[in-house]
């Protein structure tokens, strides 16, 4: 089936799927998704690449909240806001010591610089003004809290090592506090949260989130397309092609019986013409007098056979006896057998 589908529709359904998958694999490496570093051993247990990366996400929230939340506590409109930002820079400052110090213990290499999202939400807090900052700064760092707690979440439930659990429960407990903090400015709105993931299977409106759904629905259509295009050409060709029945030795010697009959579809009326009555035989014409006709264009019998003539009609034409055999015989030429003979010789259609 596959060969009937056209191979420029084939093409484009595996660089629909190649693209996706491609983007989808990129997209869950930009968002800083757990790598391929293999697994350590330490003395507080296997360290595994999720582990690696809740330290480091931790770390990147640090350098960019910490400064942030200081710029709040002096630029902030509001008393209650710029008091919130008091508060998370003194933790964040607080929870930064904790991740480098766990670093250095694993050997975790950490990240010396917030990263180009992060940055992009500085950029945007610090060009508000008045309470437009403070609306910025509470939802910019509430959106931050609510990407990195579901990592701490499910390194917390999953990780094989001790000293990466604990760590995880502390900075659960930083975010929760945070989370509180921001909520209690009255400032959060709920509706504009992202509620996504990582990779294809992201929820995101943002484009960047819908590259990925898109290129999958458009290879989902493709396949569509060109399974259908083979299922059409597949029934087609099955409409077309007649089979017969293979031949068995005993009908190869009879050629009338080689194929099936076939089914009368419609009758085509014969032609009309006219046919002799076949109903009787046929009698041999042997009784009737031999004439000649004259200039007037009567019929003059033969001097042989003995007739009378009755009369002579006013159109010309001769009424001639012969035992009853001849009625009359027309000046035009025309004569008449008697009715007997001409019965059993009469032409239908």
């Amino acid at each position: 089936m596959l060969r009937r589908i056209p191979r420029l529709l084939r093409g484009a359904v595996i660089v629909a799927v190649l693209v996706a998958v491609s983007a989808s694999v990129y997209q869950s490496w930009a968002t800083g998704a757990p790598g391929t570093l293999g697994w350590q051993q330490t003395q507080w247990g296997p360290l595994g690449p999720a582990d690696r990366d809740l330290i480091e996400k931790v770390r990147m929230a640090n350098l960019w909240e910490g400064p942030t939340s200081q710029q709040a506590e002096q630029m902030a409109s509001g008393a209650d806001v710029r008091e919130v930002g008091r508060k998370l820079a003194t933790e964040h400052a607080q929870l930064d010591e904790q991740t480098r110090q766990i670093a250095g213990q694993l050997g975790v290499q950490l990240p010396n610089g917030p990263s180009s999202q992060q940055m992009g939400w500085m950029a945007e807090i610090s060009s508000k003004t008045g309470s437009d900052y403070d609306r910025t700064f509470v939802q910019r760092v509430r959106e931050a809290h609510a990407q990195v707690l579901p990592v701490i979440s499910e390194v917390r439930a999953t990780t094989q090592n001790d000293l990466v659990r604990q760590f995880a429960i502390t900075s659960a407990e930083f975010v929760n506090r945070h989370h509180e903090y921001l909520e209690s400015t009255g400032l959060v709105d709920y509706s504009a949260l992202p509620h996504h993931g990582p990779g294809l299977l992201g929820g995101g409106t943002r484009t960047s989130d819908l590259l990925v759904p898109f290129l999958v629905f458009v290879a989902a259509l493709l396949a569509a397309v060109a399974l259908f295009w083979g299922l059409r050409n597949r029934s087609a060709a099955g409409r077309e092609r007649v089979t017969l029945p293979r031949p068995t030795p005993a009908r190869r010697a009879t050629p009338a019986t080689r194929f099936p009959e076939l089914a009368t579809v419609a009758a085509i009326p014969a032609p009309r013409a006219a046919r002799l009555d076949d109903t009787g035989p046929i009698s041999a014409i042997d009784e009737v007098p031999l004439a000649t006709v004259t200039d007037s264009g009567a019929y003059r019998l033969a001097p042989d056979v003995p007739t009378d003539i009755d009369e002579r009609t006013d159109t010309g034409s001769h009424r001639l006896t012969d035992s009853g055999s001849h009625r009359a015989v027309s000046s035009s030429g025309s004569h008449r057998m008697p009715r007997s003979r001409r019965a059993r010789h009469s032409m239908r259609r």
